[in-house]
């Protein structure tokens, strides 16, 4: 019987992500945030930050698409936000870098979600948050947290 050889190799490390994953609590969102990249912290935060903002949920929604005509395959879809907002208006808002908005998965994933949208009374706003919304948000929010600093080291 043939003995297993020993392992002389160094143990491995377990990869870095290259995704921000963590848990947020919000005073504006009734359950803990599971965020999975960056992006999402960055909105939540600002959306925590933002004096026009009511409450909002984490991908507490489900939305069913038929992903295929022919096979008529459904799947389900999970919004990232739904904001409401003080003056009574409602935004679902998906993170998204641009480079992904020409996907035929997410352009059917933002049909059907304007569809929902649209069928709501009053009807719902759906919008992608990219880069060009995003980016500014984490600059603004490097400024703030250095700002606070500033102001405690006083």
């Amino acid at each position: 019987m043939a003995r297993k050889k020993a392992s002389t190799s160094k143990p491995r490390r377990k990869r870095k992500s290259r995704y921000h994953t963590g848990t947020h609590t919000s005073p504006k969102c009734p359950t803990p945030i599971e965020y999975r990249s960056g992006w999402e912290l960055t909105v939540c935060n600002y959306l925590d930050n933002d004096s026009t903002v009511l409450k909002y949920t984490y991908e507490a929604l489900e939305i069913q698409y038929l992903s295929n005509l022919k096979a008529k395959k459904l799947r389900k879809y999970i919004p990232d936000f739904l904001v409401w907002y003080t003056d009574g208006k409602v935004k679902m808002v998906e993170v998204k870098r641009e480079n992904q908005l020409t996907n035929l998965r997410v352009q059917k994933k933002a049909a059907a979600a304007r569809l929902w949208c649209a069928a709501q009374n009053p009807p719902v706003t759906y919008e992608f948050w990219t880069d060009k919304v995003v980016l500014p948000l984490q600059r603004a929010e490097k400024l703030r947290a250095k700002c606070q600093q500033v102001k405690e080291s006083k």
